[in-house]
């Protein structure tokens, strides 16, 4: 129900949002208060009777709609896992997919139209479930022989226990105006979840000094992120685009790079490019004699034979504590 809410309301990230505003933007914010009464009402009734499954579950969520870098983190933590021979697998709702599983992601069989593009660039790694009921999912993951879970984006959905809940947050917006959808970006609020969680990673440069007010209230990691595999692109002229959460973070980490970008096209999260709209950027790049650059996850959502007039690069991340999340985990029995 909350979800079927939420695509009522589909702005991406707008200015009244973040937490330095003007005043029409605090108004619109006032304005849109009983919305917000109404999301915390439907959020109450939608949650569910608590399964538990025989294996560990660890989850990856945010508390603001959009982009917060929980799907690289997500990728992180399951290589990192697999290095300690532990047989990972993922469960996740399919975000716009058409299945609703549970169902294991098979490529040869599947798209993005049956099951997600993040669904899909997760089954490149480990074995990947989709399920809107993501209880049904980790039953599934476990009778296939997982030795451990982790629950994509599942902070909200309180159908399956969870032995370990990871927070992610964007250090470059915060949680901010600090108000629940449609009035602000957060899904629940930050004092209660922080309570009920065990580890908040921050992501980029934390602008808002969050980990300054939070530090007492839990444990706090952070993780950066660069793109790999550039060296075609040096002394070129590239054409950039994306449709993810936050395709602003997307650009800085080309610019970090010093790569010359000559033009940038943003698209709403998840967006559906169709072949027309590839090929008009196909040919935008050709007619400026540049190399037409996008992310993996975009990729997804491109049609396979279109795919090798793009570029696409890797978003990788780094934990500075790394050797720290280990010993965490172990020290919570998760591994």
């Amino acid at each position: 129900m909350v979800q079927k809410f939420l695509t009522l309301f589909k702005l991406g990230y707008p200015n009244f949002w973040r937490r330095d505003n003007t005043l029409i933007e605090k108004f619109i914010t006032f304005l849109l208060l009983p919305f917000t009464s109404i999301y915390f009402f439907v959020s109450k009734i939608s949650i569910k009777k608590v399964g538990r499954v025989g294996v560990p579950v660890v989850c990856v969520g945010n508390l603001n709609t959009g982009g917060s870098g929980k799907t690289p983190f997500v990728i992180y933590l399951a290589n990192l896992l697999k290095e300690k021979k532990i047989n990972v697998h993922i469960v996740t709702r399919g975000y716009l997919g058409k299945l609703n599983g549970p169902i294991k992601v098979d490529k040869k069989k599947h798209t993005y139209l049956d099951v997600g593009d993040e669904a899909m660039l997760l089954s490149d790694l480990v074995t990947t479930w989709v399920s809107k009921n993501r209880y049904e999912g980790a039953v599934m993951a476990t009778l296939d022989g997982a030795d451990l879970i982790i629950l994509d984006d599942g902070l909200q959905n309180y159908s399956l226990h969870q032995n370990f809940k990871i927070i992610m947050v964007d250090g470059s917006f915060g949680f901010g105006n600090g108000f629940l959808l449609p009035s602000g970006p957060l899904r629940e609020a930050v004092n209660p979840r922080l309570k009920k969680s065990d580890l908040l990673i921050i992501s980029n440069k934390d602008e808002y000094g969050i980990e300054k007010k939070l530090k007492n209230k839990i444990p706090i990691f952070h993780v950066s992120s660069k793109i790999k595999r550039i060296e075609k692109l040096k002394n070129k002229k590239i054409v950039g685009f994306t449709g993810i959460g936050k395709p602003e973070n997307f650009l800085n980490s080309l610019k970090k790079k010093k790569l010359n970008v000559i033009k940038f096209f943003a698209f709403p999260d998840h967006y559906n490019f169709g072949k027309k709209k590839i090929d008009e950027l196909i040919k935008y790049a050709n007619k400026n004699k540049s190399i037409l650059v996008s992310t993996e996850k975009d990729k997804q959502r491109i049609n396979s034979n279109q795919r090798n007039k793009i570029f696409f690069v890797n978003l990788k991340i780094e934990l500075k504590e790394k050797s720290n999340l280990i010993n965490f985990l172990k020290k919570k029995k998760i591994v």
